[in-house]
């Protein structure tokens, strides 16, 4: 049976290949020099697409990579794509190699490639895997790609509704991305060219949310020295997200109720009305229903706010996303610092892969800045990554020091990896983490002390 075979890449690679498979068996056509729609013409042309990579060959990377996303993008409904070369991806195929490739096959110097037995056999399959679905939105510079089934519909359904003037809520695990949904419903409608407006309500001391929200007349209270514009009157007939709402105590979530009703309010400190113009969305890490049930948030506000609620899912529960989120933050890093990034190591990708990431695409795009910043040679190792990332698959289990049966001591080590974990998951803003934890400011710096943690990572969390 002769299987045929398209190959893209170096063409001593190529011809290499070609010897140890048998060339009387395997037919490698190589499609170097032809423009990608030629290539995907190719490709086109039978059921089963068996396509092999050798991303070592420089000159192609343009090639493979156009190829691959078009790929990617619903070019093909299945392919058969196996990669050859070392342990370094290059970085503009990280996304689509994960998301296509069935198996990688390392390609020493001599360009002999290792278990040929098993590589004969993928391609004598004729089984080829199916190109994962994709939704992705880009308008005026926000972007949205996923390969997550469970986010599609609320993807769908947000790009329907975002021209329409409602409110929106959004609920989410801290870091899921909430902001970055309310600019793409922003740009998405009809107010694009009007402004965006974000305001961390949770960020705010109590006696100041109001003043930030409506605005404030001079001599409104002590410290008002001059009128301020609140946000509302900021967003004209733009987009005002309110993150973090579940912070407003019941006086002022009954004053953001008559603007949802009326459209209107007053500066704090005035009784002249004034009329709100923008287009409301409202975001919680927290269940606003579990608050409405314990008496912490009135049930005529929420009922007004979850119309049109939408959830967005924490990053451990779309896998499919993570490999590609990384690459654009690596990308956008990159660039953002000016240093070159080329290649990631395998292991690299593997141990994002096992980590849970408690604070999501916060916690994973604070980690590849990290990763970034310490980076020296334009690739991405693991020994880029903290510990706690490559603990787990990378440790073996005799090398980790034994634990203290001491319950205070075992105490004590459990909180301390859990505020680690909290600040990391927070980029070491004081103020998130403790809410997150459910302490004050001065509480969170306290245990810091107590436990040790006031080191170089965390010398910004000390109370001013």
């Amino acid at each position: 049976m002769d299987v045929s075979i398209v190959f893209v890449g170096d063409e001593k690679a190529r011809r290499n290949l070609s010897q140890q498979l048998d060339a009387n068996t395997f037919t490698l056509n190589s499609v170097a020099g032809l423009s990608a729609d030629l290539v995907m013409t190719t490709l086109a042309t039978d059921s089963v697409v068996n396509l092999i990579v050798d991303w070592q060959a420089t000159a192609q990377l343009p090639l493979i990579a156009e190829v691959l996303r078009r790929i990617v993008r619903g070019g093909l409904r299945a392919i058969n794509l196996i990669t050859v070369g070392d342990q370094f991806v290059p970085l503009c195929l990280v996304e689509s190699i994960d998301l296509l490739a069935a198996e990688h096959f390392e390609m020493n110097n001599r360009g002999e490639v290792a278990d040929l037995d098993r590589l004969r056999e993928i391609l004598k399959s004729r089984t080829a895997r199916p190109v994962p679905e994709c939704r992705h939105i880009e308008s005026l510079g926000s972007e949205l790609k996923t390969y997550t089934p469970k986010f599609f519909q609320i993807v769908d359904d947000l790009v329907r509704i975002a021209g329409h003037d409602v409110t929106i809520l959004l609920l989410g695990e801290t870091g899921t991305g909430k902001t970055t949904l309310a600019k793409l419903i922003h740009v998405c409608s009809q107010r694009r060219g009007h402004p965006f407006q974000h305001l961390a309500c949770g960020a705010l001391p109590p006696d100041l949310i109001e003043s930030e929200l409506f605005g404030h007349v001079r001599g409104a209270f002590t410290g008002a020295d001059r009128n301020k514009v609140g946000r509302f009157q900021a967003a004209g007939r733009g987009s005002l997200l309110l993150d973090e709402i579940d912070a407003l105590d019941v006086n002022q979530q009954a004053k953001l109720l008559k603007v949802i009703e009326s459209g209107e309010y007053e500066l704090v400190g005035s009784s002249d009305p004034q009329k709100s113009e923008a287009r409301l969305i409202v975001a919680s890490n927290v269940s606003l229903q579990d608050m409405v049930e314990d008496g912490r948030f009135r049930h005529d506000l929420y009922y007004r706010l979850n119309v049109l609620e939408f959830y967005l899912p924490p990053l451990r529960e779309r896998p499919n996303d993570l490999v590609a989120l990384a690459a654009q933050f690596i990308e956008e890093l990159a660039v953002e610092y000016g240093i070159a990034i080329r290649r990631v190591h395998r292991d690299f990708v593997k141990a994002l892969q096992a980590y849970q990431w408690p604070g999501n695409l916060r916690e994973l795009k604070n980690q590849l800045r990290r990763a970034v910043l310490f980076n020296s040679n334009g690739d991405l190792t693991v020994n880029e990554l903290p510990h706690k990332i490559i603990q787990s698959q990378f440790s073996p289990p005799d090398t980790r020091p034994e634990a203290s049966w001491k319950l205070v001591e075992r105490v004590a080590q459990s909180e301390k990896e859990m505020l680690r974990d909290a600040l990391a998951a927070n980029g070491n803003n004081r103020t998130r983490t403790a809410k997150m934890l459910g302490i004050s400011r001065v509480g969170l710096y306290k245990k810091l002390r107590r436990l040790d943690l006031i080191g170089d990572s965390v010398k910004e969390l000390a109370p001013a």
